[in-house]
């Protein structure tokens, strides 16, 4: 999802002060056998600094209890500190010791310092020679009532586009999830409502976006997601997920594409006509060894999904969809952060288009989808000189994405923290017909492109904000 844009800092709220670690110090007991190792009784917990949250939600994430033994150097003290921040809630999180009422005994002091949790997750707001404006909002309240309680609702609507026969576009999302607390089933579910249009072209050149070469498929969904996860570890988390979609379709009366010299071909809109039914099941593993799941300095984030829709669970749809995306953050002994993002993906059977993988999810420098709606007409760019104009939605994609991020400064004014960053990766996206292609080019088998990226990203009050060269031309038509 692309992060939203200038507009949004205009609601940012002042930032939280900054709470004060404690200066006792403990007594400690007597050395452990290995003669070097000092161990402390926790005599109690004293958890500061919660306006919000609940500490017996606090509580449940430290998993250590009065009458626990810790050393100084206990790696369960930091796991504590590295869950408390995982959950999205605080800024910062430290845990400390000082001294008890007997010897050897300690009381652990748990100092958390809130973050806004009422979030804006995106900003929609664009223009494209196929839609004059398209713009809406995603938000999400994450610790409803101090309770760890998500929820989440968003919606985008758009001028009706410049295609012929395109309706205007308009979605809505709700979503709710239960706390994600370790050793507990956390319930989620979510609702979606979308009418919008999808552009297919009928004529012209590949590398045009005039909106007059295109036919408009119109489209409406209605369904949603129940999924049931469970924290495995501080760094695990596997949910599984039921989908159901009711899906309508009006094809268009054009269906074919002209080529030229007299040549046609039928246009593949990917979706049934009329009414049809998607039903799914999935499963994703989460994997998050990141330092900060904001702005991390180190660590590593790996996603593992796989969906398939079958008759057993109601589809006219039969497909499989596996991705894996991952990211690796290595420090710089100057302060500065290297990211190498990674993404690869393949679908199996006759996935309708919005299940595809689409170039501008994949593409900084084009508009992204918002719900499953696409408002742009624009393809890649093509730096490489290759096929990929020709490729819109399609079951194979991969991409590979280096960033280099200088920190800039750490809660100053109305902002948590705020990196510079560049970006430079190459993606691709084919199918398994063109990779069966018989004296293509590799470029014409597989079509890959650049893409790019130049900014700024703030941790702010209500949400991680880019200010950057690629939202600026995703948003425009240039």
């Amino acid at each position: 999802m692309r992060v939203p844009s200038l507009l949004a800092l205009l609601v940012l709220l002042p930032s939280l002060a900054q709470a004060q670690p404690s200066a006792e110090k403990i007594e400690p007991a007597a050395p452990s056998s290995d003669g070097f190792t000092l161990h402390y009784t926790i005599e109690r917990i004293e958890v500061r600094g919660n306006r919000k949250t609940r500490t017996d939600l606090i509580l449940h994430e430290v998993a250590l209890s009065p009458g626990d033994t810790v050393s100084a150097d206990d790696a369960r003290v930091e796991r504590a500190r590295l869950r408390l921040l995982a959950l999205g809630y605080f800024f910062d999180a430290r845990l400390s010791m000082i001294k008890g009422e007997r010897r050897g005994g300690a009381v652990l002091v748990i100092e958390v310092e809130e973050r806004g949790t009422i979030i804006l997750n995106a900003i929609y707001l664009g223009t494209s020679d196929a839609t004059d404006v398209w713009g809406g909002l995603d938000v999400s309240e994450r610790n409803f009532l101090g309770r760890g309680l998500s929820l989440g609702a968003g919606f985008v609507s758009s001028t009706r586009p410049n295609v012929g026969g395109a309706e205007p576009a308009l979605a809505f999302s709700l979503r709710m999830a239960s706390p994600p607390r370790l050793r507990s089933l956390q319930l989620s579910g979510s609702a979606l409502f979308s009418r919008g249009s999808e552009f297919f072209r009928a004529r012209g050149a590949s590398a045009e976006s005039d909106p007059a070469d295109f036919v408009a498929l119109n489209v409406r969904r209605a369904g949603g997601v129940l999924g049931v996860g469970a924290v495995l570890s501080r760094t695990a988390y596997l949910l599984g997920e039921g989908r159901f979609e009711a899906v309508r379709a009006d094809w268009p009366t054009l269906r074919d594409r002209d080529l030229g010299q007299g040549e046609s071909q039928p246009i593949t809109f990917m979706v049934r006509e009329g009414s049809s039914r998607l039903g799914s099941l999935a499963l994703t593993l989460d994997l998050d060894s990141r330092s900060d799941p904001v702005l991390p300095r180190a660590g590593g984030h790996l996603v593992l999904s796989v969906e398939a829709a079958t008759p057993a669970c109601a589809s006219q749809y039969t497909f499989v969809k596996a991705t894996a995306q991952g990211s690796l953050y290595f420090p710089l002994s100057v302060g500065h952060v290297i990211g190498v993002h990674g993404l690869l993906g393949g679908v199996v059977g006759n996935a309708p288009y919005f299940d595809r993988f689409f170039v501008g999810d994949l593409n900084l420098l084009l508009p992204p989808r918002a719900f499953g709606i696409n408002f742009s007409t624009q393809p890649s760019r093509n730096f490489l000189g290759t096929d990929v104009a020709d490729h819109r939605y399609d079951k194979l994609a991969g991409r590979l994405l280096v960033e280099y991020a200088v920190p800039l400064w750490r809660r100053h004014g109305l902002f948590y923290r705020g990196d510079a960053f560049a970006a430079l990766g190459i993606f691709a996206l084919t199918n398994p017909d063109d990779l069966r292609r018989q004296g293509a080019s590799l470029g014409q088998r597989i079509p890959a492109d650049l893409t790019a990226d130049l900014g700024l990203r703030l941790d702010t009050y209500v949400g991680i904000f880019t200010l950057s060269v690629a939202n600026a031309l995703g948003r425009l038509p240039l």
